[in-house]
């Protein structure tokens, strides 16, 4: 089993998701639009999760996804693609 983040790990991913913040609103005084914004963050936060993977998170994930793909297997979801 993989451990939780370490104090000292979350303490960079908050400094991560603070330097973030800070870009985004520097964006959005520039003149960028909401989408842009948006998608900035999206990005970063993408690359901050590459850099920094929460394990907790990713347990949450899996047991989602499992959960959902039983309820599929068992006709309780119905699929629209």
């Amino acid at each position: 089993m993989i451990p939780d983040l370490t104090p000292e790990e979350k303490q960079e991913k908050a400094v991560g998701l603070a330097f973030i913040q800070n870009d985004a609103n520097e964006l959005l005084e520039k003149g960028g639009s909401p989408l842009e914004v948006q998608t900035f963050i999206n990005g970063a936060r993408r690359e901050l999760a590459s850099q920094r993977p929460d394990p907790r998170s990713m347990r949450e994930s899996s047991m989602a996804a499992k959960k959902y793909q039983r309820m599929r297997d068992m006709g309780l979801v119905e699929e629209n693609y």
